[in-house]
């Protein structure tokens, strides 16, 4: 676990801002010096990722909020997909450089967050199954950081051909894998906390948790026709318990290393 990810989503699983000495000393849980977590703030702090509310205290900073904005509506990422009527949200890339590789980094990152894969060289694509359609998602897409001319438009009226190469860009097994293994491994670590300290609940809570809530904001949401959507709904149910009990463990180790 590297400094900056844990101390990033600490302050992101939180609506308020969090001492040096508890950040400190959720770091030397996962192998993370003192030393190495105080330099980490402080470089976190200048790239104003973190900001400094009052003295010792930290939050979440304005460079953060597109992804705290990104990962917040995990819970209701179902109730924004709507019926599919075959057809695609497309987003043409081909006419914007690739020198910039921060720049390429963001809006890769922004497509994949959006759950589109490139269906030919600069050209990514998506089912067109979330309310709201292309307008709201464009929206959305510039909201995020792509830049404003890449072209998003709706595309219809494909081959047979192209759209079974279409659909075929989606490991679906893999995705339905993905959802089984999360389900049952929580479930799993929820029927058998109660037989760990408290350090080691907090810990292995985030780790699992931390990989789950990655994979659920990350999921590209298909629909009923390409994935058992079902399952992925019992994902998010299990998810929401689990991150609840988590959190218990957290606040419990909050207050122990508060009154160290």
């Amino acid at each position: 676990m590297k400094p900056k990810h844990l101390i990033v989503n600490l302050l992101l699983a939180t609506e308020e801002p969090i001492s040096a000495h508890i950040l400190v000393g959720v770091c030397q849980l996962f192998g993370i010096t003192p030393n190495n977590a105080r330099v980490t703030l402080a470089r976190l702090t200048a790239d104003n990722m973190v900001d400094v509310p009052q003295r010792g205290f930290y939050q979440l900073g304005q460079t953060a909020e597109p992804l705290a904005e990104a990962l917040a509506d995990w819970r209701e990422k179902e109730a924004t997909t709507c019926e599919w009527n075959q057809d695609w949200i497309g987003v043409f890339i081909g006419a914007l450089g690739r020198t910039d590789r921060t720049g390429l980094r963001r809006r890769m990152r922004v497509l994949n967050l959006a759950g589109f894969e490139e269906l030919e060289q600069g050209l990514f694509i998506r089912p067109n199954n979330l309310k709201g359609g292309v307008s709201a998602l464009r929206t959305r897409l510039y909201h995020f950081g792509l830049e404003e001319k890449a072209r998003v438009f709706s595309l219809g009226d494909l081959s047979d051909a192209e759209q079974k190469q279409a659909i075929g860009l989606w490991d679906v097994d893999a995705l339905m894998a993905t959802y089984q293994q999360d389900c049952d491994e929580m479930l799993d670590w929820l029927a058998g906390m109660d037989a760990l300290t408290l350090e080691e609940a907090a810990r292995q809570s985030f780790v699992m948790g931390d990989a789950v809530l990655r994979r659920v904001a990350y999921d590209p949401m298909l629909p009923a026709e390409m994935i058992d959507v079902a399952l992925r709904a019992k994902r998010v149910e299990i998810m929401v318990e689990y991150d609840r009990v988590g959190k218990t463990f957290f606040y419990e180790l909050y207050r122990s290393l508060s009154e160290a």
